[in-house]
This record gives C-alpha cells, structure tokens and sequence, in this order.
C-alpha cells in the first residue's frame, strides 16, 4: 500500500495493542519516542564520568543499537528491507542529525544549541509545503509561535533572541533541518521498514561520530574526540548497550513508527516532549534548577502540541 495523497499516513491500519485511531496512534507513538529520548543524556554522563567522552560515547551508544535492530529484521525476514533507498536516505539524515546535535551541544551553549535545533517544527512545515504541497495556515503559524515562545521560556527565557554564533550554533540549526526534512520524508513511507530504518540511524550516527572522532583526534577538540580511556571496558560498553536495548531502540523506533502515520508539522512539535523529560529528569536526578519560567515554558508547548492535535483530528472527523 503506497499513499501518495497529501494526507499521508491516514490509510495506515491502527495497532492493536494501542487505543485511538492510526493517526493518534502515531501521535502517542512520537511522544513517547521523543520523551525516552530525554534520557539520552544519562548515559552520556554515565560514559563521561568513566572515561568515554564526546562522539566516542554518542558511537557506543548508536553502535549498540544496531544489535537488536539486526536480530529484529532476522527474525522478521525482513533484512531484505536494507535495500531500500528511502531507508537509508531517511536513516543518514537522521543519523546526520543526531551527530550534529551532539557535537552542538558539546561545543557551544547547550541552551542556545537546544533552541536552534527546536526550530524544528518550521522545517518540517516548509518541507511539508514543499514535498506534499501541505496548506500552511494561520493557525500552524501561531501554534509554530506558541510552541517556540514556550521552549524559548522552559530554557531560562532571556533577553536576547538566541540567533547562531559560532560552528556549534551552526551544528545545532543544521540538525534541527536534517530532522525536519527526515520527519516529513518518513511521514506516508507505509512501504519502509521502521526497524529497518533504526538500524540505518544507528550505523551511520556511529559510522559518522567514529569517523569526526577520529579526524578530530589529535586536535584542540578534546571535549569531542578524546581517546576513550575506561576503568573498565566491560562496564561501559555492558551499560550502553543495557541502556539502549531498554530504552534507546524503542524511542527511536516509537519515533519513526510514529512519523510515518502523522504529518510532519504534528510530528515535530511532539517531539518537544524530549526536551521536557530532559530538563524534569535533570532536574529530579541530578538537581539542576527548574522554576517557575521554564514550568511555565513546559506547559505552553504541552497546550500548543493538545492545540494542534485537537485541530487535525477535528478536520479529520469532518471529512467525508
């Protein structure tokens, strides 16, 4: 089944072992996704403490990925589904994206990379314009607005607007738009394999921060590249692995299964769910500052996601 109306996804056939139609379904999928992606700086922390730092930990944990992705697609018979073009295109763009991120949020100001890269939700409305000839409205405009003004608040707020400055900026803008364009090429790809896609992520996220790693090495870069020098190479690698079976491959896979069957506007703003379970976790794990701004921040973009799914549900019920 291939759907290339511009309201891709609506065909999907709802799973049973969620409640809701297919496209909240879909919703309920990117959310949760997006949310375990929150945690990804625990074991990001867990590896910088012991030893593995920068690109080094983003490979191990992306490399760990690729082994339940791989015992997946065989015992589905499904590895034939890595043939697919759309898979690894989607998969390098997303892969592209998570390194960039990372390497922005290294290099740079974490605050201001975070707010570049959630620009999000504008690219995949352009790409969305662009690929599906999607209509863009007041009213995404608006929610577009809402969502930003509530990260812009959950990030601390300030006086200034948070515009790029230096390669990191750059880094975190650049895999906001590498995101976007994944979540609006992935959304209809009822004939690409979300498994499949996971395992394409995951090898070239790992392929691209082994290499950068590896070109960086014997620079002035060492909070990115420096060579991994473990207390104990089985610890490490025991709790990457743990750590991504358990919780990375299925937020990455919630997110993808997720995108396919919404549209890609609805997909990016649901994706700010990530940054909220990031500054709660933060703040109940390790104490960093949470006040009443950035709750304040958290609750807009939770009203402007409800706002925006309330509306294409609405438009969808009044259809014939």
């Amino acid at each position: 089944m291939t759907n290339n109306s511009p309201e891709r996804g609506e065909t999907y056939r709802r799973a049973n072992w969620l409640p809701g139609s297919a496209n909240q379904q879909g919703a309920i999928a990117v959310a949760m996704g997006s949310a375990l992606w929150g945690l990804f700086w625990i074991p990001l922390r867990f590896l910088d403490d012991r030893g593995v730092t920068g690109l080094w930990a983003v490979a191990l944990v992306m490399f760990a990925l690729i082994i339940p992705s791989t015992l997946l697609l065989i015992q589905a018979g499904k590895l034939h589904t890595l043939k697919s073009g759309n898979t690894w295109f989607i998969g390098c763009s997303m892969g592209l994206a998570a390194v960039l991120y990372f390497v922005g949020v290294i290099v740079s100001d974490v605050i201001r990379v975070i707010f570049l890269f959630y620009l999000l939700p504008i690219w995949t409305t352009l790409a969305a314009r662009i690929l599906y000839k999607e209509l863009i409205t007041p009213a995404r405009l608006l929610i577009i607005a809402l969502a930003l003004i509530g990260l812009w608040l959950l990030l601390g707020g300030g006086n200034r607007i948070p515009l790029p400055s230096n390669i990191g900026d750059w880094c975190g803008l650049l895999a906001g738009v590498s995101w976007g364009i994944s979540l609006a090429v992935i959304h209809g790809k009822d004939n690409v394999d979300p498994i499949g896609m996971v395992f394409a992520v995951a090898t070239t996220a790992t392929v691209m921060s082994v290499g950068v790693a590896m070109l960086l090495v014997n620079t002035a870069h060492t909070e990115l590249a420096s060579v991994p020098q473990p207390a104990s190479w089985m610890l490490v690698v025991g709790a990457a692995f743990l750590f991504s079976i358990i919780v990375m491959f299925p937020s990455l896979l919630g997110q993808i299964w997720g995108a396919q069957r919404v549209a890609a506007p609805t997909a990016a703003l649901l994706t700010m769910t990530e940054i909220i379970v990031a500054t709660l976790s933060a703040y109940l794990l390790i104490g960093t500052e949470l006040n009443q701004i950035s709750m304040i921040g958290a609750l807009i973009i939770l009203i402007a996601v409800v706002i925006d799914i309330a509306m294409k549900f609405r438009a969808n019920s009044h259809k014939p």
